[in-house]
């Protein structure tokens, strides 16, 4: 069984009434309309994932027609709700698991916490647990100092991830927490403490 991770397929998301928006205009892709770009994606999915696969969807799966496309992918289903999953209990039920916010699994070892939305910081990110998200159509910038990765199709070629690259990738990254000494970290938080201090003082005498 292979695990695999994905976020903002955006099936079904095409213009408006009027002609405007959708995701192929909002996220720059390639497509000339949507069922090219729902046809590419759902093959890609396909050639990669076998039915007794995982695959963890981080948010924003479809616009429309939820059950249609859930049934046309291969593997084991697992979603983490992202900001378009508006779908009904019939649509819900054939994830295997649907979570609000966050999941958070071991995955060969390593923690990994599963969100849509990017996290500044997360739980046990400073023991090396890995955040993966989508949302962001890789707008936000990545550095090789946090154990954090965007997995939405639009940053990787529209196809899933499979969880023995993301891993080694991590093993690249050199994370660390907090670069600063004890010394810069204890000054630093005194002086956020004594700028909400003004800050409340202003707002009690205002």
């Amino acid at each position: 069984m292979n695990v695999f991770f994905t976020a903002d397929l955006h099936f079904g998301h095409g213009q408006n009434k009027k002609g405007y928006g959708g995701i192929i205009h909002h996220a720059h892709r390639p497509f000339p309309d949507t069922d090219s770009m729902d046809s590419t994606i759902i093959a890609n999915w396909n050639n990669m994932v076998g039915h007794g696969d995982h695959v963890w969807i981080l948010g924003d799966f479809a616009w429309k027609n939820h059950v249609q496309y859930i049934h046309r992918l291969k593997g084991k289903k697992f979603l983490v709700k992202g900001s378009h999953d508006m779908m009904n209990t019939n649509a819900l039920r054939l994830f295997a698991e649907v979570h609000i916010g966050m999941a958070q699994r071991s995955f060969d070892g390593k923690m990994f916490t599963l969100t849509h939305c990017a996290m500044r910081v997360w739980e046990r990110s400073h023991y090396g647990s890995i955040n993966l998200y989508g949302h962001s159509h890789g707008r936000l910038t990545e550095t090789d100092e946090r154990l954090q990765m965007d997995v939405g199709v639009d940053v990787w070629d529209y196809k899933p991830v499979p969880l023995e690259l993301i891993l080694m990738i991590m093993k690249t990254r050199k994370h660390s927490e907090n670069q600063r000494t004890a010394s810069e970290l204890e000054a630093d938080v005194a002086a956020l403490a004594r700028r909400n201090a003004d800050y409340r003082a202003t707002f009690e005498t205002a």
